[in-house]
């Protein structure tokens, strides 16, 4: 049975991640390694990478799936549950927020060249993530492209 620190902990984590993580599942997944594997030492390297596989085997976003499957090894089922809970809630009012942003003051010719210059920000995150995530993962020259 998970105690109350654990949970707390899991919590604190993953609403952390879900408010501050920008740039998809990549990008979430691999600050999640770092949180997860290198800090907090919750599971292996080796492990991480299976849990990675097992997601990209199951239809949906990987990384609320990873999220939930680092909270279930820590916690059990309410681990999982308050993994995915807190990972998700930040993005879902952030979200929400950019949205009424939008849908106030989008076509504004003063914050158009704002939205434009979010794009490049994000493509170099997310291939940074990958590299980062690709550099860990392929071990052997059989598994290069």
């Amino acid at each position: 049975m998970p105690n109350n620190k654990e949970l707390i902990e899991i919590a604190k984590l993953f609403f952390k991640l879900g408010s501050i993580a920008f740039g998809g599942p990549a990008a979430h997944i691999a600050m999640m390694e770092d949180e997860v594997v290198k800090k907090r030492k919750w599971m292996t390297q080796e492990h991480f990478l299976d849990l990675v596989g097992a997601t990209n085997l199951i239809p949906g976003p990987n990384s609320t799936e990873m999220t939930m499957h680092c909270g279930h090894e820590r916690a059990g089922w309410k681990g999982l549950f308050v993994a995915g809970f807190c990972f998700i809630f930040p993005a879902v009012v952030i979200t929400s927020v950019f949205a009424w942003l939008y849908q106030q003051y989008g076509q504004l010719p003063k914050v158009e060249p704002f939205i434009y210059g979010i794009k490049p920000a994000v493509i170099a995150i997310i291939i940074m993530a990958g590299f980062r995530l690709g550099k860990k993962a392929v071990k052997t020259r059989n598994l290069q492209f």
